[in-house]
């Protein structure tokens, strides 16, 4: 396993964790809706930019340029791009609904949401990333994880991934789900 394929499967564990908190928030009863909405809002902030803008777009702008610079409209890579494009409309439906408080529609859609990345991640994770080992030499994977490191800096800001790695165990805490993503072993 290369280095930069990796720190996306480290940033997979960390998406697949918060749908499963996700999963607790929207069954938790000890929460009024009022108090859902402000954790609703946080996770739409985190889906924007940790799983969409940092995740996808590391993929997005250097993995899928690596792997297959001449064919991204077929295959695998039109199939991940086409759902990133899927979940990115999931997160405007979600935001839409938060905006109109209607929790039901956001319910439906962060389900929705859910389903789709798990099954997304699957491909990724025993598809596409075994594939990029295979195809990338250990230089080519450090030169990738030093770009990605960059971009992330830039695009997302210093800080601010610790920050949402705070926020996904502050959420683990209030909805009694213990915590089992060392933010150190995530940056």
């Amino acid at each position: 396993m290369g280095k930069a394929t990796q720190d996306l499967r480290k940033e997979h564990d960390s998406i697949l964790y918060v749908l499963e908190i996700v999963g607790k928030m929207m069954a938790s009863d000890s929460k009024k809706d009022i108090e859902k909405t402000e954790y609703y809002k946080e996770l739409i902030y985190f889906l924007k930019i940790f799983a969409d803008k940092c995740h996808h777009g590391k993929e997005e702008n250097y993995l899928f340029e690596v792997i297959n610079p001449l064919h991204k409209d077929e295959g695998l890579i039109k199939e991940m791009l086409e759902e990133h494009v899927e979940g990115r409309q999931y997160i405007a439906l979600m935001d839409e609904a938060l905006k109109t408080k209607d929790l039901d529609k956001f319910n439906t859609n962060a389900i929705n949401y859910s389903q789709l990345l798990k099954n997304h991640i699957e491909k990724e994770n025993c598809v596409l990333f075994p594939l990029a080992d295979k195809l990338l030499e250990e230089k080519t994977q450090d030169e990738l994880f030093e770009r990605f490191e960059k971009y992330e800096e830039k695009v997302i800001g210093y800080g601010i991934h610790e920050k949402l790695h705070a926020m996904i165990h502050r959420w683990a805490e209030e909805f009694s789900y213990e915590s089992n993503i060392n933010s150190k072993d995530n940056n």
